[in-house]
């Protein structure tokens, strides 16, 4: 696949209106795209939610800290919006499977597509 852009070069991510302009610019700034790839392959290996992903998945930024699960969970979102990633179901057109995060609260598991498995698959075989 010449020529096409890499996920692993793009930069940008989501940020509220009501965030303060520190926000904004760290958004733009953001490598979402290696962010997102990390996070398609991480999900390789079976479903998990945002926390999961954050404890467990190695999931870096660019300075190589994990990141955040609020970050992963805005990630997750975009890879939905690109038909990559979708909710893990307990059965079809069912509820969203949920699992415990921390004491009293859980996190609403996620798995690849099969578009996204695809993607993972091309991913796994750049590196």
């Amino acid at each position: 696949m010449t020529g096409q852009p890499s996920l692993w070069d793009q930069t940008g991510g989501k940020v509220g209106n009501d965030h303060p302009q520190t926000s904004h610019t760290a958004a733009r700034q953001v490598k979402s795209g290696s962010q997102q790839a990390l996070i398609l392959l991480a999900l390789w290996d079976g479903p998990a939610t945002a926390f999961t992903l954050s404890v467990e998945g190695n999931i870096t930024n660019s300075a190589g800290y994990p990141v955040a699960p609020n970050q992963i969970a805005t990630r997750l979102g975009e890879l939905r919006d690109r038909g990559w990633v979708t909710y893990l179901r307990t059965f079809e057109g069912g509820p969203i499977y949920e699992e415990m995060t921390t004491p009293g609260n859980s996190g609403q598991v996620q798995k690849l597509t099969d578009a996204g498995r695809r993607e993972a698959a091309r991913l796994r075989h750049a590196r």
